[in-house]
């Protein structure tokens, strides 16, 4: 399973770019808040380029692993 996700802060929330691709997300709000979390810590130089790029690959690691297929209705 291939899935990509931007974590811009201008980006859509993770629950509509994984509805884009097929999932739902469960706990969409929780992975938000740590997506804010992240990005308000760059914005304010907390956090170096790397640590960034590393948190947001654990957290793209995490929604992964949470995301489910939408079931489709049949007709």
């Amino acid at each position: 399973m291939e899935v990509g996700f931007s974590y811009g802060c201008l980006s859509p929330t993770l629950e509509e770019q994984a509805n884009k691709q097929g999932f739902t997300l469960p706990k969409a709000e929780d992975f938000e808040r740590s997506r804010e979390a992240i990005t308000w810590l760059m914005f304010h130089n907390v956090l170096t380029d790397s640590q960034k790029s590393s948190a947001f690959q654990r957290l793209h690691k995490q929604v992964v692993k949470k995301l489910k297929p939408v079931k489709k209705e049949t007709e």
